[in-house]
């Protein structure tokens, strides 16, 4: 077949599986950053402008391993990955190609090579999904690649279907980037003269309907005002131009002075230009003569004066062999809720971002929420919004779309603070990232999940992302979390890449000791010298 009919193929054999409560199944995890976020285009870019690469393809597979147990099997090829999976008991295969960037096409390569005869690694793999059709493939998204290395494994193994725990192919592919949350440029610019005499909340709401979300699966949730400035099929003039009516109508619509420019198929903040002038347009234009080069859509979305909440000011616990943080850093609310099996999960998680790109979250639930100041309004919004997104893949239009049940795993990022201009100093909520993938927040799920298995009663829980020495390993940091945990409390490392990234677990009686377990955990293990 050509690619065109892998979507199709896949469709047919392979499942989303949705967890029943109280049932587990083996997990085969195979997860690898995609090339439709292109992480490799970032790191690739950061290498070239004297930055450190977040090197997002070594830690995807490194913290993977933290979601199984000894009755799972990983997949990888990195030492910090291979020190996971030994030091968690999770029985590995090495698939050894470090010369691919995505594992999936060292996957790809390594099985046409099976296919002319070779011994791979890939024999292992193959026995062992023979030996449990009941098996659960975990999965970071379900791209191409990742279809055509699992139709190969099902014809491979006999099995008729394979679960997976990512989402559909069509959402996997369609959704699980940013162009559908705002009115293309063209869209908007079409609209009556009539709808812009309307209140700003009305013609935002107006806007919204016009977007690729609301027209293809009837989805209706708060945004923030801004557009979608096509790249696929226009010059490098075109587009510039595009970018230069999206600041136009945000500046003479609403008001506004001030706008993040975003890539529609990044993650992890990547790529983001925020808080242009409006009417700066020889930056405007240069910023989106960089951004055309790229290849992917773009966003020109109303930048926020975010609410900020302290989340560090909690102490770590009696008899706590760390102080508390010293001094309480307030940050940006910028919450996201996820979809877990299929369902909307459980409350909320605060994002903690240094700039654009994410360092970890903290756990909260309604209670939590209010109980560190936050507007009350503002959480049962978010989770509204949560369940229009999962009723929205259920409803008559995903039908048509080719989306119908096809969310299974995914986060909503949101943003909660002021725009100014014509919203004035109103308290706004506005969805602003849709990652229709695994995510970072199912290591702090999973941790909860954990917690509660071994009798922790704490409700609450963090996670922290740091840069770790070079000379920092996984051992070291389990060592360091068990010295300084406190009776009745978990702290847990999650994996460690040195020199590149790390993330540590703490729970707490209320998110603000949470946190503060958590970053005294991370700071400790951020300096330089080994640990315990």
């Amino acid at each position: 077949m050509d690619t065109a009919a892998v979507a199709r193929a896949a469709g047919e054999v392979v499942r989303p599986y949705r967890a029943r409560a109280g049932s587990t199944a083996p997990s085969l995890l195979l997860h690898t950053t995609t090339p439709l976020l292109k992480a490799f285009d970032g790191d690739l870019a950061a290498l070239l402008s004297g930055q450190e690469p977040h090197d997002v393809t070594t830690y995807v597979e490194a913290r993977s391993v933290y979601l199984g147990t000894s009755e799972d099997l990983t997949l990888g090829r990195t030492a910090p990955w291979a020190e996971a999976a030994a030091l968690r008991g999770v029985p590995a295969v090495d698939i050894g190609d470090l010369d691919h960037y995505y594992l999936t096409h060292a996957l790809l390569l390594m099985a046409e090579a099976h296919e002319e005869g070779a011994d791979t690694p890939l024999r292992h793999v193959i026995d062992w999904l023979r030996d449990r059709p009941d098996a659960v493939v975990r999965l970071y998204a379900l791209d191409v690649e990742t279809q055509i290395f699992l139709l190969w494994l099902i014809r491979r193994t006999g099995l008729a279907e394979l679960a997976t725990d990512a989402n559909s192919p069509a959402v996997a592919t369609a959704w699980n980037r940013k162009n559908h949350i705002h009115p293309t440029v063209a869209a908007a610019r079409a609209m009556p003269a009539s709808a812009l005499e309307l209140l700003p909340e009305e013609l935002l709401a107006a806007e919204q309907r016009l977007s690729r979300a609301h027209q293809r699966l009837g989805l209706t949730v708060p945004v923030l005002p801004g557009y979608t400035v096509a790249r696929t099929g226009v010059d490098r003039d075109a587009f510039v131009a595009g970018v230069l009516d999206a600041a136009s109508m945000l500046r003479t619509r609403y008001g506004l002075d001030r706008a993040a420019l975003k890539p529609a198929d990044a993650g992890d903040g990547a790529r983001i230009v925020g808080n242009l002038d409006l009417a700066d347009t020889g930056r405007l234009a240069a910023e989106a003569e960089a951004a055309y080069a790229v290849g992917d859509d773009h966003l020109l979305e109303a930048w926020v004066t975010f609410l900020t909440v302290s989340l560090s000011d909690g102490d770590t616990g009696p008899g706590s062999p760390q102080p508390p943080t010293p001094a309480a850093r307030r940050v940006p609310v910028v919450p996201s809720g996820h979809i877990r099996h299929g369902q909307v999960a459980e409350g909320l998680t605060l994002q903690v971002l240094d700039r654009y790109s994410w360092r970890g979250n903290d756990y909260v639930d309604e209670a939590g929420w209010t109980a560190l100041g936050l507007p009350r309004d503002a959480y049962r919004t978010v989770r509204a919004a949560l369940e229009a997104v999962r009723a929205a893949f259920q409803g008559p239009e995903s039908v048509a779309d080719g989306s119908h049940g096809g969310l299974v795993t995914g986060g909503i990022d949101f943003a909660v603070g002021r725009l100014g201009g014509a919203f004035g100093d109103r308290l706004l909520v506005g969805a602003i990232d849709f990652n229709l993938s695994a995510h970072g927040a199912e290591s702090l799920r999973t941790f909860r999940d954990r917690a509660r298995e071994q009798g922790i009663d704490e409700l609450y829980a963090a996670t922290r992302v740091f840069l770790p020495p070079a000379d920092r390993t996984l051992h070291q940091m389990t060592a360091a979390a068990r010295s300084m945990v406190v009776p009745g409390a978990l702290l847990e490392a999650v994996a460690c890449v040195p020199r590149r990234w790390a993330m540590v677990a703490a729970t707490g009686a209320g998110p603000a000791v949470a946190a503060a377990r958590a970053e005294a955990l991370a700071a400790a293990l951020s300096a330089p010298g080994p640990r315990p």
